[in-house]
């Protein structure tokens, strides 16, 4: 009975290595190539999809060949830890960050890869949108948390930009700065913020009120004029409040 187990064990790894890598590991011998083929082709359907539809426009910059050799190369290579799909894309941003080596691949793959995967990552979480509304109260005095559906993105690379046609090949002089939420309607929204409200955005997360942030932001600024980043702030703050990005803590 050991002996049986063992040669089906034997069997299925095998089987696993053949369709991840049909052109260097052979297919069990006890099992058909028309069938095998049907599995092959299925597996790879599948993982295939699923990444074009995770990543468009990561596969819009390869070729049909090309994109097929990156999907084949994921397979080889990466060994997944989940059998969800929608867990593979997050498999697949790992795959890059380690195990991909390739010297033509463009230099923002990686970055262009998780701008992408976000959009997925929050499209699917299972937290609820809420809205905490000010009442009469000044928002500069109040402490904040950051919605579970609003993830502030910090690159090299301005992902949000890059097409066919664009395609940067050395990063940006500064951080390309993204507000990523999911509204009211479940619709993906990007903002594209600058160094400083990211850094307001960053602070009141961290557990400083709008007036604490505000003058961290004025003494490493050296600013001339502290009420005009006072002003700016409270703006950007009854913004983020109406728009669901930042709550209110009220405890």
């Amino acid at each position: 009975m050991s002996h049986m187990a063992d040669s089906f064990k034997a069997t299925q790894y095998r089987f696993a290595a053949h369709i991840r890598n049909p052109d260097a590991e052979p297919a069990p011998e006890q099992i058909e190539d028309r069938r095998m083929a049907i599995y092959r082709d299925l597996f790879f359907n599948n993982i295939n999809g699923t990444l074009k539809n995770a990543f468009p426009v990561i596969r819009s910059l390869f070729t049909e060949d090309t994109w097929q050799a990156l999907v084949r190369d994921f397979m080889i290579k990466h060994h997944c830890k989940t059998p969800l799909f929608v867990e593979i894309a997050r498999e697949f941003m790992a795959y890059l960050e380690s195990e991909r080596l390739s010297d033509d691949d463009p230099p923002f793959l990686k970055e262009l890869a998780h701008y992408e995967w976000v959009e997925l990552a929050l499209s699917i979480h299972e937290a609820e949108f809420e809205r905490t509304p000010l009442a009469d109260e000044d928002c500069l005095t109040l402490l904040y948390q950051q919605s579970p559906l609003a993830w502030l993105l910090v690159y090299q690379y301005p992902v949000h930009q890059i097409s066919i046609d664009n395609q940067p090949t050395t990063p940006s002089d500064t951080p390309v700065c993204l507000l990523v939420l999911r509204n009211e309607s479940d619709e993906i929204k990007f903002i594209e913020l600058n160094p400083v409200s990211a850094r307001l955005l960053e602070l009141l997360s961290q557990g400083l009120s709008g007036k604490e942030a505000a003058e961290d932001i004025i003494n490493a600024m050296q600013h001339a004029q502290p009420e005009v980043v006072k002003h700016g702030a409270r703006q950007l703050i009854e913004d983020w409040i109406e728009r669901g990005i930042l709550l209110i803590s009220r405890q």
